[in-house]
């Protein structure tokens, strides 16, 4: 394990705790940070309130005993904590500390160290990346400041990074972190490099190619040259050859050997590049440039190319090194991983928890359940306990570790007697539910409240009522019958039965303030050409008429009248309308349809068999 010690005594930062909101993230994060961040960090909201950087950029190289310190900048005033962890060993909170104990800090701009009594110095054994996670929040995290730290250990151990030490240690921080319903975070990285050099070796056909990296000349290929870790530009020329431009990624302490093939210039044969993608609704992009969803075949240029693929839910693919040679085809397979998260959450004991309408598992004795290999996502979460408010809401689950606080509210129990249901209980105007029967009955919360009770056909009822937790309470009501109404409209009107697949049928729309026995008869003249009897409920309820009698031939042009009768509790109403039959002007939309399709299935054919 590396050492954080005070003074003149060095201290190694290592692969910290947990996460970031993912927010300010430094620009090109290399895959293989990126995938270490995952893996360790927590994202909580992402935010722009918390910003932080070294006194080098990030991602930059630190050699052992270099003096690394941080700026942090807070857009609010709270608690800032600084926690490093290693790839293997104990977790190390850097702030608070032994020599700076008090960690609440105002709006603006922080140096860490802010003390003259230590400072902070890079050290370790073996090469890698390291990782710093700043956390800020309005009330102080119990599990962290009551860490215990000494002169001679300045720097508390909070845990460890073991598989199951690490998930005790998470557990332990999430009882301190959710309860607060505002906090941010943010990470920064470098590169430490012990010993060993990183190196790029670059070798072209033919050599002889004018070598240049991030804009400095370094002579002619092959080369092998020293470089820090991390992205680098690179630029290929020769005389008669095309120049080779790319972007090549280097790991710590790696020799990465780049073997490049130039195109001479008067060679201008492209290439194929074929992109087969899982899921098809994923997005492709060729050398930065969107070039559609899905399976992609592609003409381009000889040479290196990157194609990213992105979708929401799933890793991104990323790759810069796709070769495609001059009158060849390269294929490329890329199926995207889906993301999964974990969810903290925090809620009174023994609540249920469904997710998407499934039960995800209930919180234990001191209210905390922990959920792994939650799809990243949108997710509907219920939370449900005997004599509480259920509650359901929509949450977005991030990448990583997220953290979920619902408070349930006390509830008592509504029972009712009446004279019809099911009834609808609305709680100072707030929809509670309904009670389908006087042996059902739904949990409401306690105090004194104006409980409406209502039924779509019948006229709504309201009265004061108290609750108290755990204690059920009856009730009687008695609702009246709305009173009957109706409207009636017809659409299209006038309509065209010509059998051109246009108007060549109306729809009669009936609204209804309750359930009745409706009767629609057509008139000709005096005589009844068609006649429909049905059940209709409150609402809107249609029939359509296609402008045959009920003998089924087809009427002439002319205007019909139509009679609704309504009979609903021994109330009938009646009302009339007429509609229009005109059967002229053809539209030929029927032919259009038919040759379009005909059309196309020939095309298809074509496309798949003969070309």
């Amino acid at each position: 394990m590396r050492k954080i010690l005070v003074l003149i005594v060095v201290f190694s930062l290592s692969v910290v705790v947990f996460a970031a909101s993912m927010q300010v993230v430094p620009p090109k994060v290399p895959s293989e940070v990126k995938a270490l961040a995952s893996s360790k960090l927590i994202a909580i909201v992402p935010n722009k309130i918390i910003t932080v950087t070294m006194n080098k950029p990030n991602g930059s190289e630190y050699k052992p005993k270099e003096i690394i310190w941080f700026k942090v900048k807070t857009a609010v005033s709270g608690y800032l904590y600084i926690l490093d962890i290693p790839s293997s060993g104990k977790i190390t909170q850097l702030f608070p500390n032994y020599y700076q104990k008090n960690n609440f800090v105002k709006a603006g701009l922080h140096k860490i160290p802010s003390s003259s009594k230590y400072r902070f110095r890079v050290s370790g054994t073996k090469s890698g990346i390291e990782l710093v996670e700043f956390i800020l929040s309005t009330r102080p995290l119990h599990f962290l400041n009551n860490a215990t730290t000494t002169k001679k250990l300045p720097f508390a151990v909070v845990g460890e990074t073991g598989k199951k030490e690490f998930v005790k240690f998470k557990l332990k921080l999430m009882k301190s972190i959710v309860p607060i319903s505002k906090k941010w975070t943010a990470w920064t990285y470098f590169y430490l490099s012990v010993g060993k050099k990183t190196f790029l070796k670059v070798q072209t056909t033919p050599e002889g190619a004018k070598l240049t990296v991030d804009g400095k000349i370094y002579g002619f290929t092959p080369k092998l040259i020293g470089v820090t870790p991390g992205y680098h530009l690179l630029s290929l020329s020769a005389n008669g050859y095309r120049t080779w431009k790319g972007t090549v990624f280097v790991g710590v302490g790696q020799t990465r050997l780049l073997d490049i093939k130039l195109v001479p210039i008067q060679q201008v044969v492209n290439g194929t590049l074929e992109i087969n993608v899982s899921p098809a609704s994923a997005y492709v992009y060729v050398d930065g440039e969107n070039v559609g969803t899905g399976n992609q075949v592609l003409t381009v240029s000889p040479g290196y190319h990157t194609v990213v693929v992105k979708r929401d839910g799933y890793q991104t693919y990323y790759n810069n090194s796709v070769v495609v040679n001059a009158g060849l085809t390269t294929t490329l397979n890329v199926q995207l991983i889906p993301l999964t998260a974990n969810i903290y959450i925090h809620s009174q004991p023994y609540v249920k928890i469904y997710i998407d309408g499934v039960f995800a598992g209930g919180t234990g004795y001191d209210g905390y359940l922990y959920l792994t290999g939650v799809k990243v996502g949108y997710h509907s979460i219920k939370f449900e306990k005997s004599w509480y408010i259920s509650q359901t809401i929509s949450y977005r689950v991030n990448p990583g570790d997220n953290y979920l606080s619902v408070e349930l509210s006390a509830a008592g129990m509504l029972k009712v007697n009446s004279n019809v249901y099911p009834i609808f209980i609305k709680i100072d105007g707030q929809n509670y539910g309904e009670i389908a029967n006087s042996l059902r009955g739904i949990y409401v919360p306690v105090g004194s409240h104006v409980v409406t009770f209502s039924n779509p056909e019948y006229v709504s009822y309201q009265k004061a009522l108290s609750f108290a937790f755990q204690r059920t309470t009856e009730t009687s009501v008695y609702l009246k019958l709305k009173p009957l109404r109706f409207s009636v409209r017809a659409s299209p009107n006038p309509f065209s039965p010509n059998g051109d697949w246009y108007q060549d049928t109306t729809t009669f729309y009936m609204t209804l303030s309750r359930r009745a026995v409706v009767t629609i008869k057509i008139y000709s003249a005096s005589n009844v050409i068609w006649y429909r009897k049905l059940n209709a409920s409150y609402g809107t309820t249609n029939v359509t008429w296609d402008g045959r009698s009920i003998q089924g031939q087809y009427m002439p042009n002319g205007i019909y009248k139509v009679e609704f009768t309504v009979e609903s509790y021994g109330q009938t109403l009646t009302k009339t309308l007429n509609v229009v039959i005109n059967k002229n002007g053809y539209t030929y939309l029927k032919e259009i349809v038919i040759i379009g399709g005909l059309a196309l299935i020939v095309g298809l054919i074509y496309l798949l068999f003969l070309k």
